[in-house]
């Protein structure tokens, strides 16, 4: 099967005419992709968008950032080490070629590095200019912008959680020009178009504030503090018009969105219809006028696409169909573009339908290319011809409901995986996952439940579980695999599960509370308990775990939540793959869970693989080498055993559907999603 490539990591330039992202290949690897999107750089000129390729010697841990001039920045570092190694490209000159169009053979206008030579396009080898250099440096992040002569900002975190923000220029390749902030710093905001004045929300003693700072003489102060309400965070700015919009509340305590001007922010206008959406609503980009305002509306595991006019405020929804939009987006006079993904397209730019400042005499239309000519070339179509076979379904329980992403029939498909997500505070979306793509191709169905813990759905469901891992979601998967076991044929194989991360964790568990309600398993970086996770972990997740609550064990039937106690009762087929390098969950959780298995024993012991993969980290699918990886996953996952038709079950075990109380909430380690991979 021809695929789309998957993308993660897109960026736009300052004003949005250059973007840029990681491509993996088809070993998992992973290079540096580029677009001129408003064919601004020679030769490109009065051609469509043009896509480039560079050399796959990148991590998920690089950061991509294309200049205004044409370049392209590339950051690369090591977790923990504060070394980094800058890289600035230059496009090299090429031959006219169609629009998107696959460039077999090494596509390398990005080399690896200064010695690297590779074959552009047109066949001859020459080198390709390349500057670099090294960055000792905490927590360093690339920001579009600065004042004329930078490439970008540096925002760099320093050891005693100040932030350092600096100028990246060339030739020589350097960091020039500290400002110092005393306190950590969200998004940098342009409150002009000189680049020289940001706004941004500082972190201090009383949480954050918002401050513009000037990078001219390196002065910050405090924004004026609205008469009519509090700032909570900046979202958005828009230099041409004034615009800047925020989170804030009038005086009640409720989050709304406000706009103020940038000349004067001492009042905010909290306007009906754009606090009128139902759901969760983040601004994306602002057209260049600063008159129109991408916003993304996200309710539970779907999200549309809203146009909102500022000053008629007036949203209505864009030419796209619900899916999921990545929090970057660039609006240039060529037009609005946004990373769109479904369950069955991998994330990709999108051209959103009339939001040019120009019309376009000859729109390019990549769904009418072969899939090898429309790699890399952002569609200027609402969606690929094809109709999605995804959607939402909620399913009942005990104590509630909660929602899931279905791929196929359920109730009729030979295999039916049941996917849980990691986090534990994360959940899936209309978007695109290429396992369980993978999994879907191979004639599987897919469900994809956001049982409790899940977030998106209020801060009672995303609270649950604190201080309950494994009791109320636990609870949830029991009595979804009910449902589907009762709603399929009755010599139909049972379902599979599939579980990364937490989601690991929670899937072992499932198999261990009900050993004959499930046909296979597999795991990816699990871990056995909350408990000894945090004794075998880094202090960062130590701090985490506890930040989340590890409470009091249940007092039911299954008894505390320790795989590593509960291995004997699992009675199904088990694959389980661990990154070796793995900075998050210890690879040693995984060969503990080997070593429990083996002496668990017993006639009724089911065949399991534990595997370390050697120079992997937390998402070894997603590195190199991970193509084979899915492969054997899915080949495990899919393989039908017929003594796993429906057996006579031992009495079902009472297990609790905790209610516990709510903790302050946190960010938890696990399942990273390609929009928190973008740095900000």
């Amino acid at each position: 099967m021809n695929r789309r490539p998957e993308r993660i990591s897109f960026r736009f330039s300052a004003r949005s005419r250059f973007a840029a992202c990681l491509v993996a290949t088809a070993d998992g690897a992973l290079a540096p992709g580029w677009w001129d999107l408003d064919d601004t750089h020679p030769p490109y000129a009065g051609a469509p968008p043009r896509y480039r390729e560079g050399a796959p010697a990148e991590t998920t841990a690089t950061q991509v950032l294309p200049t205004e001039d044409g370049g392209l920045l590339r950051l690369r570092g090591t977790a923990g080490s504060g070394r980094h190694l800058l890289l600035l490209s230059r496009p090299a000159p090429a031959p006219a070629t169609a629009a998107g169009s696959s460039l077999s053979g090494p596509r390398s206008p990005y080399p690896a590095g200064p010695a690297s030579m590779d074959p552009s396009p047109a066949g001859p080898k020459a080198p390709y200019p390349t500057e670099e250099l090294v960055v000792e440096a905490r927590g360093l992040r690339l920001v579009p912008g600065g004042p004329p002569g930078t490439l970008a900002l540096a925002v760099e975190t320093t050891h005693d959680g100040r932030t350092r923000v600096r100028r990246v220029r060339s030739t020589p390749l350097r960091l020039s020009d500290p400002v110092i902030l005393p306190g950590r710093v969200t998004a940098l905001l342009p409150l002009d178009g000189t680049g020289h004045r940001y706004a941004t929300d500082l972190e201090g003693p009383d949480g954050y504030r918002p401050v513009s700072l000037d990078l001219r003489d390196g002065t910050w102060h405090a924004l004026p503090s609205p008469a009519n309400g509090r700032i909570h965070r900046l979202l958005l700015s828009a230099p041409a018009s004034g615009l800047l919009l925020t989170a804030s509340d009038p005086g009640d305590g409720r989050l709304r969105i406000a706009h103020t001007t940038l000349g004067d922010p001492t009042r905010l206008s909290f306007p009906d219809r754009l606090n009128s959406l139902d759901g969760a609503v983040l601004p994306l980009a602002a057209d260049p006028a600063g008159e129109r305002v991408a916003l993304r509306v996200t309710r539970g595991a779907r999200a549309r696409l809203f146009l909102y006019d500022v000053g008629a405020d007036r949203p209505r929804p864009a030419a796209l169909p619900p899916g999921a939009f990545h929090p970057v987006a660039g609006w240039s006079t060529g037009g609005l573009r946004v990373v769109y993904a479904t369950p069955d397209r991998p994330a990709d730019l999108v051209t959103v339908p009339d939001t040019a400042a120009h019309p376009d005499p000859a729109p390019y239309d990549a769904s009418q290319d072969a899939p090898s000519r429309s790699l890399g070339a952002p569609t200027n179509t609402p969606y690929m011809a094809g109709t999605s076979h995804a959607a939402t379904e909620w399913f009942a329980t005990p104590s509630g409901r909660f929602e899931a992403v279905v791929l196929g029939d359920r109730r009729t498909a030979p295999t039916v995986v049941v996917a849980l997500h990691g986090g534990p505070e994360d959940h899936w979306t209309l978007g695109h996952d290429p396992v369980l793509a993978r999994l879907s191709d191979a004639g599987a169905a897919v469900v994809a439940p956001n049982q409790r813990g899940s977030t998106g759905y209020g801060r009672a469901h995303a609270e649950a579980i604190h201080g309950a891992w494994g009791v109320p979601d636990l609870a949830d998967i029991r009595s979804l695999v009910r449902t589907l076991t009762e709603q399929r044929p009755p010599d139909a194989e049972p379902p599979v599960l599939l579980g990364t991360s937490y989601g690991g964790f929670l899937a072992l568990l499932a198999v261990c509370a009900d050993p004959y309600a499930w046909a296979r398993c597999a795991v990816i970086a699990p871990f056995l308990s909350a408990r000894g996770l945090r004794e075998r972990s880094s202090p960062a997740v130590r701090a985490l775990i506890d930040r989340h609550g590890l409470g009091e064990p249940p007092d039911d039937d299954l008894g505390p939540r320790d795989v590593e106690r509960l291995a004997h009762r699992i009675r199904v087929p088990l694959l389980a793959l661990h990154g070796c390098d793995d900075p998050v969950v210890p690879v040693d959780e995984t060969r503990r869970l080997r070593r429990s298995l083996a002496e668990a024993g017993g006639p009724r012991r089911a065949p399991h693989d534990c595997l370390d993969i050697a120079g992997a980290g937390h998402h070894p699918l997603q590195e190199r080498g991970g193509a084979g990886l899915t492969d054997r996953l899915v080949s495990f996952l899919t393989a039908r055993a017929p003594d796993r038709r429906r057996t006579l079950p031992p009495p079902e075990l009472t297990v609790a559907d905790a209610a516990v109380r709510h903790r302050r909430s946190s960010a938890v380690f696990g399942h990273i999603t390609h929009d928190e991979r973008t740095p900000p």
